[in-house]
C-alpha cells in the first residue's frame, strides 16, 4: 500500500500536509488541471477553497500548498487595496457579497 499526501485547507489557509496510507474515496487527481477543477468546485460550492486535497507524492502536495497560500494572499491583498481606498464617511464594506463600499457623506443619516 502506498502513501498519499493530503493538503488540508481550512478557512482558505493551509493547515497541514499529512501523510496517509488510507486511499481517498475519490481518485487522486493526476494532473494540474484535475486539481484545479477540484479547487474550483470547492470554491464554487462553498465559497472557499477548504477541503482535503490528495497527492501521490510530497513534492506535488507542497507545490499545491504554496499555490493555495498564494491564492489566499492575492485575495487578502485585493481586499486590502479596496479597504485602503474607502472614503471617509463610507457606510459599509462587505467582501462576502461582492459589493464595494457604500459612500455616505451625510453623518446625520447614520
Amino acid at each position: 500500500m502506498s502513501d498519499f499526501y493530503v493538503v488540508v485547507v481550512e478557512k482558505n489557509i493551509v493547515q497541514a500536509i499529512e501523510r496517509s496510507t488510507l486511499p481517498p474515496a475519490e481518485p487522486v487527481p493526476r494532473t494540474p488541471l484535475e486539481v484545479s477543477a477540484q479547487l474550483a468546485a470547492n470554491n464554487r460550492l462553498h465559497g472557499c477553497i477548504d477541503g482535503r486535497y490528495y497527492f501521490e507524492d510530497s513534492q506535488r502536495a507542497r507545490i499545491f500548498a504554496e499555490l493555495c497560500l498564494e491564492y489566499t494572499r492575492a485575495l487578502v491583498e485585493k481586499r486590502l487595496a479596496v479597504i485602503n481606498k474607502l472614503p471617509v464617511g463610507f457606510a459599509e464594506f462587505r467582501a462576502d457579497d461582492g459589493s464595494t463600499a457604500h459612500h455616505n457623506t451625510d453623518p446625520s443619516a447614520d
